[in-house]
């Protein structure tokens, strides 16, 4: 006990200039994983080029059309290297994601009271995994309804669809780290209720704010159709409905 007690005192007498130092090697540590895994994506492009237009092929085919009907544009020489350098940085990011979290834990641990540092993996570890799931539920089922929705649409308008591979990854991108991003939310309520800062009846009070917030958070993060935004609202709002049931259990105990 006494070990501990020395160590904790040594840590509030480090100076500022080592925290900064930390904070360095953090940083670093951050930008090595990422760029490791980008050049491992990168590496592979093809096959991930071929993952992430997958959904545009199943939407195709769903339509009763064909990829050799449909292709995704290059309108300048450098587009598609520019293109895969941008793709293998976001699939870096994802998959790097766990050696990220893993670092900034490191970085955080021996700031915590020894009441927060339990709190602290399982915390980073459940975030982690909803990230993975916003992702998935991104690929999997929000990306198929708005490219079908956008194409319907274009056809209505009597417009022939030609998408170029630049806004195609775009689009992509923003609905798949968007997802990831929003899904953290539940961890962020009961890390707070965890901490004290809010509780069952403050939640429940202020639900009508949430709804509201969750709305319009929705509409910033999604393309500007109404299904997707609905398909980012309705598991944030469930989310949100299962933080308040946990928080209750959380203060009862």
């Amino acid at each position: 006990m006494e070990r501990g007690r020395n160590s904790k005192h040594e840590l509030e007498e480090k100076p500022f200039l080592e925290h900064l130092e930390d904070l360095r090697w953090l940083i670093l540590r951050i930008l090595i994983s990422w760029g490791a895994a980008s050049l491992i994506a990168f590496a592979f492009a093809n096959r991930v080029f071929l993952l992430i237009q997958w959904p545009l092929s199943r939407m195709l085919s769903e339509r009763g059309g064909g990829t050799e009907d449909f292709i995704l544009r290059s309108l300048s020489p450098p587009e598609v290297f520019l293109v895969s350098m941008k793709l293998s940085l976001l699939v870096g990011f994802i998959a790097g994601l766990p050696l990220i979290l893993y670092f900034v834990a490191r970085f955080l641990f021996p700031a915590l009271r020894e009441g927060e540092k339990r709190y602290l993996v399982p915390a980073f570890s459940i975030g982690g995994g909803l990230f993975f799931s916003g992702v998935l539920f991104a690929y999997w089922v929000v990306l198929p309804l708005s490219l079908r929705f956008f194409w319907g649409y274009t056809e209505r308008m009597a417009i022939r669809p030609e998408w170029t591979l630049e806004y195609y990854l775009s689009l992509v991108g923003k609905l798949l780290i968007g997802f990831g991003l929003v899904f953290e939310f539940p961890v962020v309520i009961l890390l707070l209720s965890f901490l004290g800062i809010v509780d069952y009846d403050t939640l429940k009070r202020k639900r009508a704010y949430v709804v509201v917030i969750i709305l319009i958070l929705a509409a910033f993060l999604t393309p500007p159709d109404v299904i997707t935004q609905i398909m980012m609202a309705i598991p944030l709002l469930i989310l949100f409905e299962i933080c308040i049931f946990l928080t209750r259990f959380i203060h009862k105990n």
